[in-house]
């Protein structure tokens, strides 16, 4: 059964608000398009480089086409589509590998009632803790990457980027940071966009894992979704997180058909 539209159009705005505020940083590059949003970024990796497609104007995929393509043959660093339901079809398929974009995948999108969260198993000495202004962002970035081991470059760009995203895109964000015995070992983050709680950045540092941390992050996120307004929460899921996830009550929705620009 195809997803409901309307919850489709409220979990792609979710998506477009996260990644969309990196587009806002000094340096990057951001472009609302009819049904495609395309953002290019300082950050050396492709998911901080997107075009996330709601629709099916064949204008505006050509114009973010050649916005990536112009924006890659500059930096280099390839820009990865994500293709809501809304957005899939044969001609839309045909005209991303007519231009030479190769599939990448699916990725899951999660959604979980809010209403009644599942209990928070203790962690000895876990302190969650909210993330404040354009330092306390900027180590959040950093520690990020650590957390998902991505490399120094990827670091130091998004760490710089985090920081210099306006003080007016966190409106209606947050971050926050996890606490191991007063060492800081994981963060999440939590984007209220589309009457959804929308749940990013999940990680925790390699030598903390396996003990609740990610799953006490994830739930830390949503009680203050739920305490800002939100019912339901909404993530995107990795293979290594969905099964966490699902034991707190998310359950797919529908995949993101994925397509990578280089």
């Amino acid at each position: 059964m195809p997803p409901d539209a309307d919850l489709t159009a409220r979990m792609d705005a979710s998506l477009a608000a996260y990644w969309g505020s990196y587009g806002l940083a000094e340096g990057a590059l951001f472009r609302q398009l009819p049904g495609a949003l395309f953002v290019y970024t300082p950050i050396p990796l492709y998911l901080f480089n997107s075009v996330i497609l709601t629709g099916r104007d064949p204008a505006a995929i050509d114009a973010a086409l050649g916005a990536a393509a112009g924006c890659i043959a500059g930096k280099g660093v390839p820009v990865l589509w994500r293709l809501s339901p809304s957005a899939v079809s044969d001609a839309v398929r045909a005209r991303l590998e007519a231009a030479g974009l190769k599939r990448h995948g699916r990725e899951p999108a999660m959604l979980a009632s809010i209403t009644g969260l599942p209990p928070v198993r203790p962690v000895d000495g876990l302190r969650i803790a909210s993330v404040e202004g354009r330092p306390g962002r900027h180590d959040w970035a950093w520690l990020t990457c650590d957390a998902f081991e991505l490399t120094p470059a990827v670091r130091s760009a998004m760490s710089r980027c985090e920081a210099a995203v306006p003080e007016a895109a966190y409106a209606h964000q947050a971050r926050f940071t996890g606490y191991l015995d007063g060492r800081p070992v994981a963060v999440s983050a939590l984007v209220m966009a589309g009457g959804l709680a929308g749940i990013y950045a999940v990680a925790t540092l390699p030598e903390a894992r396996r003990r609740g941390v990610g799953t006490a992050m994830t739930l830390h996120a949503m009680a203050e979704g739920r305490r800002r307004g939100a019912s339901m929460a909404v993530l995107q899921a990795t293979d290594f997180g969905r099964p966490v996830y699902e034991r707190i009550g998310f359950s797919v929705a529908f995949d993101y058909d994925l397509y990578l620009q280089s």
